[in-house]
């Protein structure tokens, strides 16, 4: 890789439509970029010598891909992985979305 991490952050916080336009209303043109530079910051975020990203960061970074695949129509294998990685990293990193979990939480209403 060319470049470091803070400098693909700094691409990605200048880009004029990233960050400020929904994922499914990005151009073609502007899903790529924003899929390569959210590639190298995962890669980027594997390397602790470069950073420390806890896992809800990471679970970010693999649903904004998952979405970006899905829109510029990359195979399915793909979608699905990124979604799953999504999800490890956020029951890694301590959020339960089991429907047990939901039974707990949930409260019931009685009607008198």
């Amino acid at each position: 890789m060319n470049r470091d991490f803070k400098e693909a952050i700094i691409q990605l916080m200048q880009h004029p439509l990233i960050l400020k336009t929904p994922i499914n209303k990005l151009s073609l043109e502007e899903g790529e970029i924003a899929y390569d530079i959210l590639n190298e910051l995962i890669d980027f975020s594997m390397d602790e010598s470069y950073t420390l990203v806890d896992c809800l960061q990471m679970a970010r970074l693999e649903l904004a891909l998952g979405e970006l695949s899905d829109e510029l129509f990359i195979d399915r294998d793909v979608v699905i992985a990124h979604f799953r990685k999504a999800f490890y990293y956020l029951d890694k990193g301590g959020i339960d979305l089991s429907m047990k979990k939901w039974a707990e939480l949930i409260s019931l209403r009685t009607v008198e």
